[in-house]
């Protein structure tokens, strides 16, 4: 394991030594990051403003919610996003042989190489929306109800980024799969809306097969008090995990190398 943190680490040097090389590029890929975020509240508010009565949400919860989804997409923009988009090249142009080649674990270092540093700007700007929605709404520091928001925002993060990597993994049983990256960011704009918002059927959905609206909705409505199991989530979480570990490893059978 200390090797594998190792690994990771030395990975983190590196991407903050490239942003470093060009800095003016990083600024302005931070501050588009951050404003896409902002930019995203428009939405969210109008829809709140026109049926808060309706959907029993108001201003300041929705708040919460678009923060804590800026925070946790921030991190897998940085840290998940850039390795998943690549998976595909990997595969249609046989670079996937330099990876398999290393003495780690293929599948792990695929996912975690690339970082993109410039896109934790977005983390501490969400999370700052996310405070000051709370104090706005006047919800008491309870640090169970924030270590328990964070643990589901935790399953929603992982969650997410294993639906995502199986979607990808596609790349090995088709022609291409470059559309699904795409596809899985736009499905991810769900997370930024609170899961009342939606019919029960589609609610079901973001729930658990596409876990969107366990990355900020459920963690927000837990800051409010509202009592939620851990377990259920974890245990979906674990079966999903597994079953990734398994189409790596049966996908990656069907991989023909470069050479």
């Amino acid at each position: 394991m200390s090797r594998y943190a190792r690994l990771w680490w030395s990975c983190l040097r590196q991407a903050i030594r490239r942003d470093l090389q060009f800095r003016s590029q990083t600024l302005i890929n931070a501050f588009a990051s951050v404003a896409e975020l902002v930019l995203g509240l428009i939405p969210v508010l109008i829809l709140t403003g026109t049926s808060a009565a309706e959907v029993g949400w108001n201003g300041p919860l929705t708040l919460i919610v678009v923060g804590i989804y800026g925070a946790c997409t921030g991190l897998m923009d940085c840290f998940v996003a850039p390795n998943l988009r690549r998976i595909d090249g990997y595969v249609r142009k046989g670079e996937l042989d330099l990876i398999l080649i290393r003495p780690v674990n293929a599948q792990l270092f695929a996912t975690l190489r690339w970082m993109e540093p410039a896109e934790l700007g977005r983390v501490v700007t969400g999370l700052g929306l996310a405070v000051a929605g709370a104090h706005a709404a006047h919800l008491p520091f309870e640090a169970g109800l924030v270590i328990r928001a964070a643990s589901w925002t935790a399953i929603g993060f992982v969650g997410f980024s294993v639906l995502w990597a199986n979607l990808v993994y596609l790349a090995f049983w088709f022609e291409s799969a470059e559309p699904i990256n795409e596809v899985a960011l736009e499905v991810r704009e769900a997370g930024r809306y609170p899961l009342t918002y939606f019919p029960k059927s589609v609610q079901f959905v973001l729930a658990t097969v596409v876990p969107a609206g366990l990355i900020a909705a459920v963690p927000a409505k837990v800051l409010t008090g509202t009592v939620t199991t851990l377990t259920t989530g974890l245990l979906l979480l674990t079966a999903g995990v597994a079953l990734t570990i398994l189409h790596w490893r049966l996908a990656s059978r069907r991989y023909s190398s470069a050479s």
